[in-house]
């Protein structure tokens, strides 16, 4: 039968029953109420009729909400799909029709977007969760102990794909636990943590990679909406141990003009991702917390996300590298396009191998065979080894754009862009921001005049806030190779060719 993550609840409401272990602004749930309340409300999704295997979309802050839907799902075998609440009815659209989603569980603010993404489609469960959650009280607090196995399908996440349809990455039980045991070795997590999460649990490092790992140990979790203010108040009063967050997370709460008033003592690590921390960077944030417990993460979706860590020791000599430690359950290579490992300093492309490899594209068989040879995921990364073996990414095969730890596709962006009347033609790129990492830049081929107001407002209406973008230039053409595809570094390199560039 093996583990599974709604056993892990159940295990810890038996452990440490009256745990305060779920802190929000509004509440503070034990593993024992957690426990009492999923299963509540896992009865009333059968009695609902939602069934085992059903896709169960989770529309949800970050929240006590959340994850009453989330362990209620996994209780009674239906599968929870956190969805990344930014998205537009569009967006939303797109991910429900691939991948047949049965229902949606979502929080009342969200009720507007639901009635429109339930008409004309197939849903058939939605359900308010606070509503769900009392309707529920009637229904026993008891464990279902519904027969399990470690094997089952438990969650699908969604990232979208270069051609701008979003693909669904599925995890069964024994993948997600094989990430949270690794990270909480790695991290030494016990619990007597106290799990900082205010980046959005709809992606996988919050939720598989960080809150996993300290759920699985039986640590507190404090769950919010990130704000710089809020970051460094949750930390002065829950005496929180452990953080995850992108980089520009840390540089803003860095500058908060009232940081001195904050007691961050109780901090052990800092973790990142989605992005390096510049030396500079990394010195204004040890400097601001008093603390250089920094920990880089590197890894993507498919991979848990698992895969390799920059140690704190490592960022001032090897600034810029992900690191060349694999977490525990892990192997990471740089090779060439044969498969042979590269050389020192020659470019490759980083796969990577172990327990935390999700199992497949949900109902995307081609897309699966091509990420996944002989058990290594190809991640697309191009990168290089130094002579001691750190590894630095020096592109993004599909180029990806990473702003502020969030993953921008051009491809979709650009065809958004291009189904407005005024655009011949356009070219998405990432352009470096002091803070952000990256942030989006659309270079554009006109047949009409058109504002950039105008294009803002469009592309608004069409893409989530975090893939609009936020420089607009105007040419007379792309610079193209032989074959005629846009030379996007040079797009990148280039702003001579552009009459609006900044």
């Amino acid at each position: 039968m093996g583990a599974t993550i709604h056993g892990v609840l159940e295990r810890n409401a038996r452990k440490f029953p009256d745990k305060d272990a779920f802190i929000t602004a509004t509440n503070r749930l034990t593993y024992g109420d957690m426990n009492r309340i999923a299963n509540r409300l896992a009865r009333y999704l059968q009695d609902e009729g939602v069934q085992r295997g059903d896709r169960i979309a989770v529309m949800s802050r970050n929240h006590e909400h959340f994850f009453y839907a989330f362990f209620a799902c996994m209780k009674i075998g239906a599968i929870p799909m956190p969805m990344n609440i930014r998205l537009t009815p569009t967006e939303l659209t797109a991910i429900f029709q691939n991948s047949n989603t049965a229902g949606v569980l979502y929080e009342n603010e969200h009720s507007e977007t639901v009635a429109a993404l339930k008409a004309g489609s197939s849903l058939k469960h939605c359900f308010s969760i606070p509503e769900s959650a009392e309707a529920s009280a009637i229904f026993s607090g008891e464990n279902l102990n519904m027969p399990m196995d470690s094997r089952d399908v438990c969650e699908i996440l969604f990232t979208s794909g270069t051609t701008g349809t979003p693909k669904g990455v599925v995890f069964n039980h024994d993948r997600i636990l094989a990430i949270a045991t690794a990270v909480s070795a790695n991290f030494s997590l016990t619990h007597k943590d106290s799990m900082l999460t205010l980046m959005p649990l709809s992606h996988s490092a919050p939720l598989n990679t960080f809150f996993m790992s300290g759920f699985y140990c039986g640590a507190s979790h404090v769950i919010g909406d990130f704000t710089p203010k809020g970051f460094l108040n949750w930390i002065h009063q829950e005496k929180t141990t452990f953080s995850f967050a992108a980089p520009v997370a840390y540089l803003l709460a860095a500058k908060d003009a009232d940081l001195s008033s904050y007691d961050l003592s109780s901090m052990r690590v800092f973790a990142y991702g989605g992005g390096p921390l510049a030396l500079a960077s990394y010195h204004q944030v040890k400097k601001a917390f008093q603390n250089e417990n920094f920990y880089q993460v590197y890894g993507l979706t498919e991979a848990g996300p698992n895969g390799i860590l920059l140690y704190p020791e490592e960022h001032l000599e090897k600034a810029g590298s992900i690191g060349k430690h694999p977490t525990v359950n892990m192997e990471i290579r740089v090779v060439r396009p044969d498969g042979t490992d590269s050389a020192p300093n020659e470019y490759g492309e980083i796969v990577l191998s172990g327990d935390s490899l999700m199992l497949e594209y949900d109902n995307n068989p081609e897309e699966t065979n091509a990420a996944i040879k002989e058990g290594w995921l190809y991640t697309g990364d191009i990168a290089y080894r130094d002579e001691d073996g750190y590894i630095y990414i020096v592109d993004r095969k599909k180029d990806i754009i990473i702003s502020g730890g969030m993953n921008i596709y051009p491809r979709e962006v650009e065809e958004v862009l291009a189904k407005h009347d005024a655009v011949l033609e356009s070219c998405v790129v990432g352009v470096p921001h002091e803070e952000w990492g990256e942030t989006v830049k659309a270079v554009l081929v006109l047949k009409e005049n058109v504002t950039e107001e105008e294009l803002r407002v469009f592309a608004a209406e069409h893409l989530a806030t975090f893939k609009c973008p936020r420089i607009y230039s105007f040419v007379d053409e792309l610079p193209r190779n032989a074959s005629g595809k846009i030379l996007k570094q040079q797009v990148k390199r280039d702003c001579s060719l552009s009459r609006s560039c900044r």
